[in-house]
């Protein structure tokens, strides 16, 4: 069975605006972190290290994660919180 490398999806956040007030902030990518409680994938974007110890499983937003099997991939596409772009095979 393969396993996966998976990268967690992230956000490019920017100014809201074409004034020139708005040149001075720069475009920044925020990353999500993949949680599992009560058998469900979903994204979390801050979360904190007691809420950590709360679920089933995590993976940390700008990280890549290796030997991610296909069970665990299969689950996070299913939830729709991934695409298979987010993994490699390893």
């Amino acid at each position: 069975m393969a396993t996966y490398t998976l990268v967690t999806p992230t956000l490019e956040q920017g100014p809201l605006g074409g004034h020139r007030l708005f040149t001075h902030f720069k475009q920044r990518t925020k990353s999500y972190t993949i949680i599992l409680s009560g058998g469900v994938y979903s994204l979390i974007q801050f979360p904190s290290e007691d809420e950590l110890v709360e679920y089933t499983a995590y993976y940390m937003g700008g990280c890549q994660h290796t030997g991610i099997t296909e069970a665990i991939r299969t689950a996070m596409i299913a939830d729709g919180i991934v695409t298979s772009a987010n993994f490699t095979v390893e």
